[in-house]
């Protein structure tokens, strides 16, 4: 609460400053998901690297509750803030901070400036809350490569904007990856729920680190070495980003966004790491510029991520006694360098993703999806495609009530998932501050 009462007792005192100014308009919004799901996997959370992705079978879910509040105060002055509850593995109500900014917006030049924590303008889906995805969970590349929740910086950003006719927004961010003490249920308290931490206390050092690496690598490859592996090598501190979105109409019709960005910045391992990426979206409209009608859009974002391993050298940080010996008597903080030091091996790769959605009519949405991420040796991590297809009912407008029922068909190595999710939603409010 401290932040949100810095973030609140700022707006005032920078905004006091202008005279004559109306009264703050303060919009609030409320949205509420669950899902209810079946999955083909024993740890169907070994396929969900997104924090909020569908990760339990047979169970009902609160997906999300989002609170949200708008401020808008004269021409120049906006708001923002949004928080997050959810149920977690043990069905535990768990909370988090989304977003929270001010904004300065109409400045000379077209320029716009946030400060607070906020979603990074990098892509199509990073900026965007889960109440308006169009699927039941992230685009893999999305989660893998810029974190569980997406990027968000706690820091500023600076945005430009040019043309009117094709707008063109430039956006530069700099700031820190806010700390994830939250739990989506990718820790190693699974791993013990899962039966992966067969009693350590009973082995010997050694014993101990053979059967955990075994665990890591065979029980549950990918989930513990391999997307959750890449959180150390994320961009998380001194971030700068840069996001390019273009607009081109081409008639009343139909219309192409294309869509430039990229990020650097100092990883948890204290090594530098970086991702660009590049994004094309296609939108077709019966009406045209009027609303109703049949409606197509297809996008498509792929994503290219490199992290550096740095030198982490064992035999350098541990004479060659300690390796030699192997007994009980290794304490804590040697046990946790020897962990550290597999880190030795950079970490490149690349996936895309691609989604069609089609407006059929006013309530019915039917969609397709498809996913790829190629093999990352550095985290044994092997191809894995997804397929996803499902179709929205929009039930009800004020508020807006919607069931969307969504399968997915996941192929990573030798390893497979099928999975279908129904998942209700509830939103009300004005629009939000973005």
């Amino acid at each position: 609460m401290t932040r949100v009462t810095l973030f609140i007792s700022s707006l005032l005192i920078l905004s006091a400053v202008r005279a004559e100014v109306p009264a703050p308009e303060f919009t609030p919004s409320l949205y509420a998901f669950g899902y209810y799901g079946s999955s083909s996997a024993d740890h169907p959370a070994e396929f969900a690297p997104g924090g909020h992705d569908p990760n339990r079978d047979g169970d009902l879910v609160l997906q999300s509750l989002e609170p949200s509040l708008s401020l808008r105060w004269g021409e120049y002055v906006e708001g923002f803030v949004t928080g997050l509850a959810y149920t977690d593995m043990e069905d535990d109500l768990e909370w988090h901070w989304e977003e929270y900014f001010l904004k300065f917006t109409n400045l000379p030049g077209g320029l716009e400036l946030r400060g607070g924590r906020m979603l990074s303008r990098v892509g199509f889906h990073n900026p965007t809350h889960l109440h308006s995805w169009t699927a039941v969970d992230a685009p893999l590349v999305n989660s893998l490569f810029l974190g569980e929740d997406g990027l968000a910086l706690e820091g500023a950003d600076l945005s430009m904007y040019f043309g009117d006719l094709n707008p063109t927004v430039v956006t530069l961010g700099f700031g820190n990856a806010p700390s994830h003490d939250h739990d989506h249920g990718h820790s190693d308290d699974d791993h013990e729920e899962h039966g992966e931490d067969h009693d350590h206390e009973e082995h010997d050092h050694d014993a101990e680190h053979d059967d955990h690496e075994e665990e890591d690598h065979d029980d549950h490859g990918h989930s513990h070495e391999g997307f959750g592996g890449f959180e150390e090598y994320r961009p998380a501190d001194d971030v700068f980003t840069l996001g390019i979105r273009h607009d081109r109409f081409i008639n009343d019709f139909q219309q192409l966004r294309f869509a430039g960005f990229g990020g650097m910045g100092d990883s948890e391992i204290g090594e530098t790491s970086w991702f660009a990426g590049a994004g094309v979206e296609y939108q077709w409209r019966e009406n045209g510029l009027e609303p109703g009608g049949r409606a197509v859009r297809w996008r498509t974002e792929a994503i290219l991520f490199e992290g550096e391993a740095g030198s982490h050298d064992h035999d350098e940080d541990h004479d060659h006694d300690h390796e030699e010996e192997h007994d009980d008597d290794h304490d804590e903080d040697h046990e946790e360098h020897d962990h550290g030091d597999e880190h030795g091996e950079d970490v490149s790769s690349w996936g895309l993703t691609t989604e069609v959605v089609f407006e059929a009519t006013e309530r019915v949405h039917p969609f397709a999806r498809f996913d790829y991420i190629a093999s990352t040796d550095g985290l044994d991590l092997e191809d894995w495609t997804r397929y996803s297809g499902g179709v929205t009912f929009h039930l009800t407008q004020e508020p807006h009530v919607q069931l969307r029922l969504q399968a997915n068909a996941d192929e990573q190595g030798d390893e497979s998932e099928q999975s279908f999710w129904a998942q209700l939603g509830f939103s009300w409010g004005g629009p939000e501050v973005r």
